[in-house]
């Protein structure tokens, strides 16, 4: 198992296993996922920046990954024209925009992962040392907090709970189920990264 950051060369395997781990929700979310897949491969295509974007890879194939994002990371936004061009006015910045709901903007000591998953075929190991590796970063850069939401239902809670991470918060939302498919989500915190 070798972890290591994103390539671009690696983008299009990223996003297919972004979209397999996710698929309940961005079915949920876009209807059509290949348009909204073709959309996250364009954005992943073109960052200048692949700090925090780690992936494990089994062989040639991307097996896990888990995006961290840090002040320090200069990442570009989701472009709102693509989501309208693809899905109409309406849809295409409802999809926009709902796609940034779990995320939060980190402060200066803190981390934020926003995409963890595994394939689901595989070890959770996979996960675990993806996770040692997003928290080793985020100590040689200085963060006291690391955070992350997760469906409750989630395996990668109990590897979150397992490196120190507490659960803060249970979100119970009619909101998050209308649009994401799922009813309960746990923001995880680590507040002492070692």
């Amino acid at each position: 198992m070798e972890i290591k950051q994103l390539e671009r060369s690696e983008v299009r395997e990223f996003v297919k296993l972004l979209f397999i781990c996710h698929e309940d929700e961005f079915t949920h979310l876009f209807g059509d996922t290949f348009l909204a897949m073709e959309i996250l491969m364009n954005y992943y295509s073109n960052l200048s920046d692949y700090r925090g974007i780690l992936i494990a890879k089994a062989g040639i194939k991307v097996a896990g990954l888990i995006e961290v994002w840090m002040r320090e990371f200069r990442r570009e936004k989701l472009p709102i024209g693509d989501f309208v061009r693809a899905f109409g006015f309406l849809k295409g910045l409802k999809c926009r925009l709902l796609l940034s709901y779990f995320g939060t903007k980190p402060k200066r000591d803190e981390a934020y992962i926003r995409f963890f998953c595994v394939h689901p075929s595989l070890s959770l190991d996979y996960g675990r040392r993806l996770l040692d590796k997003a928290l080793e970063l985020a100590k040689s850069m200085g963060k006291k907090r690391v955070s992350i939401w997760l469906p409750v239902e989630s395996d990668l809670v109990d590897v979150c709970i397992e490196k120190g991470f507490e659960i803060k918060k249970m979100l119970d939302s009619n909101f998050a189920e209308k649009y994401f498919g799922k009813r309960y989500y746990y923001l995880l915190e680590l507040t002492s990264v070692e």
